[in-house]
């Protein structure tokens, strides 16, 4: 991400919904003046821990991706990685972010690419958390609509970059446990689901893990995703 959106030092850099700070830190360390924003005390308090722990600057405000706690205008850049993609409204996220950045400055996001034993488990998880998606669902993972929400958000030069990310455990059953330990959104359907709906998700998950892993002697998965990268 940092490189897609030609990221350098002294640069002022927000990072929307942060999650534990990988980008926020990552842009510390580059030597970039950088902001973290996610409506998760606890994950902040995890940013914060991680800050210190390097060395670093930054700054870390507890804020939702609809209202960013940020005055206008006050960033070079304005980046989130696989953040607001969860957001409930795309297209005022959006806004925010443009609203953040000064005219001029880079506005820039990821979003998943269906595909892969990854995509298939997460289109479970989000199923059970909320049902079946309807038509008019937010569509992350087309990168013409990404493109079009940004465009009609007010942002121009939108350039979209491909990737993909490996993820790798020792078995399916291993990255499962991760993602419920480590990620935000598994963790919460842990908590907030009835035990025998969380039961029902898990075995669905592992088996779909299992269908789709790319490694028969441990877990190997590939997620391709789109970096969007647009001008205020």
């Amino acid at each position: 991400m940092l490189d897609v959106v030609g990221a350098e030092p002294g640069q002022r850099l927000l990072d929307v919904a942060c999650g534990t700070g990988n980008a926020t830190l990552a842009a510390a360390r580059r030597g970039l003046v950088a902001t973290g924003v996610d409506p998760a005390i606890g994950l902040l308090q995890i940013c914060r821990a991680r800050c210190e722990s390097e060395g670093l600057e930054a700054e870390f405000l507890g804020g939702d991706a609809g209202a960013l706690p940020v005055p206008r205008e006050a960033f070079d850049i304005s980046v989130s990685v696989f953040g607001v993609i969860f957001a409930p409204d795309p297209s005022i996220a959006i806004a925010e972010m443009l609203r953040a950045t000064r005219p001029g400055g880079t506005v820039a996001l990821t979003s998943w690419i269906p595909g892969g034993a990854v995509d298939s488990a997460a289109r479970l998880l989000r199923t059970a958390l909320s049902g079946e998606p309807g038509d008019d669902a937010p569509r992350w993972q087309d990168p013409a609509w990404v493109e079009e929400v940004l465009r009609e958000a007010g942002a121009r030069d939108i350039v979209l970059v491909e990737e993909a990310l490996p993820f790798t455990a020792v078995s399916p059953e291993a990255w499962f446990a991760e993602q419920v330990e480590h990620h935000p959104v598994w963790r919460y359907a842990h908590r907030e689901l009835a035990d025998d709906v969380w039961a029902d998700l898990r075995r669905r998950s592992l088996e779909v893990l299992h269908a789709e892993n790319e490694d028969n002697e441990a877990f190997a998965a590939r997620s391709r995703y789109v970096i969007a990268r647009a001008v205020r």
